[in-house]
């Protein structure tokens, strides 16, 4: 039964996530072969306050971004 998940920062919408967890499933049984009723995949998100990355919290890159029309 093969195992995936997910850890990401919040932002993306139902949709997104819904497409993201197929494309995995998918990927999963296409590479493994394994039974696509025996694939499980979850995402966890936590706040962009609470991840950092190069000195910067997410949550203001994304608002530089923002600024910066990126």
């Amino acid at each position: 039964m093969p195992l995936v998940h997910v850890q990401m920062a919040s932002g993306r919408d139902e949709q997104q996530k819904a497409a993201l967890l197929t494309a995995i499933t998918d990927a999963v049984e296409a590479q493994l072969g394994a039974p696509r009723d025996s694939i499980r995949v979850w995402i966890t998100e936590f706040p962009d306050t609470d991840y950092m990355a190069g000195g910067e919290l997410l949550a203001d890159k994304r608002a530089r971004l923002a600024r910066d029309g990126e």
